[in-house]
């Protein structure tokens, strides 16, 4: 290898950009926080308030039922989320709690429902789909008292077969068996995933640092990480 004097030395750095694309499925995430009152006196599905969302105080005016029709209006007013690809509820889970309930004479049972239903641009009502359902009794009721919101037990969830097509909305109700007596409150993340790999392009840059001498031997040291420290340079004979 030939050599001369470090004046004659030439460094040069090169930047080199490349597109790597990937295909795979995508997620996004929603939380849905929601409170039902005990003045909620009817025992239909409650609805999220679309002047206060976390409050469910709209009656539906009935029990929902899985492929029944409803208002055209469900979506634009009530909806927690519009699916902008094809996907399905991936994963679901939370809490749920009573407040006020400590004079309550028997147990307090609610139903968390979670439902998809598509809008039409005019006024034709659709049907809606249920993709979770979970009871919930409580015994006695306090400011501590917590329930776990378990998509595990409903098999529906993680199932593609469930699928939420594209625009559809996302509805969540709630409803209670018998009397009205505690508050409610809980909080819980649904998981959506498409049920389709999705195509993403994100920039790479590779560093590439030449180190030449005069002679007839380049040193290449390449730094795909700019932070990177401890990468050996490779000679190349030129």
């Amino acid at each position: 290898m030939k050599r001369i004097s470090d004046t004659s030395r030439i460094n040069l750095e090169t930047l080199s950009s490349f597109d790597l694309v990937t295909s795979a499925p995508m997620q996004f995430s929603e939380t849905v926080v929601m409170r039902l009152s005990a003045t909620s006196s009817a025992s239909n599905d409650y609805l999220a308030n679309y002047l206060h969302t976390s409050q469910f105080t709209f009656d539906s005016g009935a029990v929902l039922a899985s492929g029944s029709i409803y208002n055209n209006n469900f979506v634009p007013r009530y909806s927690q989320f519009i699916s902008p690809v094809d996907c399905y509820i991936k994963n679901l889970n939370g809490f749920i709690n009573t407040a006020g309930g400590g004079g309550c004479k028997g147990e307090q049972t609610f139903t968390i429902s979670v439902w998809s239903k598509p809008t039409n641009v005019g006024t034709a009502s659709t049907a809606m789909t249920l993709l979770f359902s979970q009871d919930f009794v409580f015994g006695a009721s306090n400011n501590s008292n917590a329930l776990a919101i378990d998509g595990t037990t409903d098999s529906k969830i993680g199932n593609k077969l469930y699928k939420i097509s594209a625009q559809e909305g996302v509805i969540v109700s709630v409803k209670r068996v018998g009397e009205p007596c505690a508050n409610i409150q809980a909080t819980f993340t649904m998981i959506f995933e498409t049920t389709g790999n999705q195509a993403t392009t994100s920039t790479f840059d590779f560093k590439a640092n030449m180190n030449a001498f005069g002679g007839n031997t380049m040193d290449v040291i390449n730094r795909p990480d700019s932070n990177s420290t401890g990468n050996k340079p490779t000679q190349i004979e030129l």
